[in-house]
């Protein structure tokens, strides 16, 4: 009954994370646009209009799909095209990251083995890759952020790598649990994290791997402190033709945290 009790209080507590992220990015974005730092004349701003849209639509569908519940589980299955989801995401993030003097940019295939359509929950799947974008921005001084989707043999593969800081080899068997934090990162402080969700909950890796989970996907991360980390997302091929789930969700595990060997 206790652990029910506290998988529910984690459940709320990862969807008040994910809309706090949200209007974070609104809020930015918006004083952005008010100091003319994207420029004053429509066709200027309207790539960042486009991304503030985006981002609060995303909070908006966020509570939608999580009014009753709030669990951290897929809600709707739908087909879509990851490669002009992923387009999508990337434009939502590109004032974001250009806020912080970051380049984010995103690498695509010139075709692909079985095309690019996804089985799954867009609004949970969407709830995995921003939270690993977040991060990535988060921890980053300079450089770059990378967004790819790839074929590996038959799969679909989604890296998100950046040039941050990494994280140290002795923490990475941490970065999932809920609410753990490290206020640093290979002993090097969070470049951004004074900009940039000042009031982190620690849970953003959690909701990400509670999803690729639920998915029925292999998430891995590959990391080198001072250099940068890359996580990789492999969504299976399945015999119709999609990526991505069946018909129905695998069962949720006792231990999310099995999801993703260390």
């Amino acid at each position: 009954m206790q652990q029910e009790v506290l998988s529910k209080q984690l459940d709320i507590l990862a969807l008040l994370h994910d809309v706090s992220n949200s209007l974070k990015g609104i809020s930015l974005i918006a004083n952005q646009l008010i100091d003319g730092a994207y420029g004053y004349s429509l066709e200027e701003i309207r790539p960042f209009l486009l991304a503030l849209r985006d981002t609060n639509d995303r909070g908006m569908n966020l509570l939608e799909a999580n009014k009753v519940s709030g669990e951290v589980k897929p809600v709707a299955l739908a087909q879509f095209d990851m490669l002009s989801f992923l387009q999508k995401t990337s434009s939502l993030f590109q004032p974001i990251a250009q806020y912080h003097s970051l380049k984010m940019h995103y690498e695509t295939q010139s075709s692909y083995k079985h095309g690019t359509q996804v089985r799954g929950d867009s609004i949970s799947i969407d709830r995995m890759l921003c939270n690993i974008v977040t991060n990535a921005i988060k921890y980053t001084r300079r450089g770059d952020i990378f967004l790819r989707l790839l074929n590996q043999e038959d799969d679909l593969v989604i890296e998100i790598e950046d040039t941050g800081i990494g994280i140290a080899t002795d923490q990475l068997s941490n970065i999932f649990i809920p609410l753990w934090r490290s206020p640093t990162v290979g002993g090097t402080p969070s470049p951004n994290s004074n900009l940039l969700h000042q009031s982190g909950m620690g849970l953003g890796l959690y909701i990400a791997l509670c999803v690729a989970h639920a998915h029925g996907l292999s998430m891995r991360v590959d990391s080198v402190v001072k250099q940068g980390t890359k996580f990789t997302i492999i969504f299976p091929y399945k015999d119709d033709g999609i990526y991505g789930v069946d018909g129905t969700m695998p069962p949720k595990s006792p231990r999310r945290q099995d999801a993703l060997p260390i």
